[in-house]
């Protein structure tokens, strides 16, 4: 026992410098949209009016996020506003649907920030952001598929 204590300074110690440094995951600016095939897009798949894409973009950049994530949310999640509780004001399906806020704009604007900024989200690429949102493997393909279709 004495031998192990007398010889372990010169063990070698692991020290923070002798770990690499992670590599920072910056997300990819968003991409922008115009208004007009936000506004088309919600159109031709019958969202709920009011579409409140002034919110939706407004939050959007606000949280670095490209609006046609949270486009393609509300329509993976309530069909564009169709399908939800509509007592909750909660068409992007946050907390399994289980979230009330007070106003769809307070949905969005809530939505928006924790995906820009939240503490599951942040520093995570889009598609890190939407297996965090909704873990099921179909999920991510769903709403990326969705942005896609979306010319810059």
């Amino acid at each position: 026992m004495l031998g192990v204590l007398l010889l372990a300074p010169a063990l070698p110690v692991s020290t923070i410098a002798d770990v690499p440094p992670k590599a920072i995951v910056r997300p990819l600016a968003p991409k922008r949209v115009p208004t007009e095939t936000l506004s088309s897009f919600m159109r031709r798949k019958q969202f709920v009016e009011p579409y409140n894409l002034p919110v939706i973009i407004q939050s959007a950049s606000r949280a670095s996020i490209p609006a046609s994530l949270i486009v393609c949310i509300e329509f993976v999640e309530s069909s564009g506003g169709k399908h939800y509780d509509a007592e909750t004001n909660n068409p992007l399906g946050w907390q399994n649907g289980k979230a009330a806020f007070p106003s769809v704009p307070a949905a969005i604007q809530h939505v928006s920030q924790e995906l820009g900024s939240g503490r599951w989200y942040a520093g995570k690429t889009l598609e890190e952001k939407l297996r965090v949102y909704n873990p099921r493997p179909y999920y991510s393909v769903k709403v990326l598929g969705c942005m896609s279709q979306f010319a810059e």
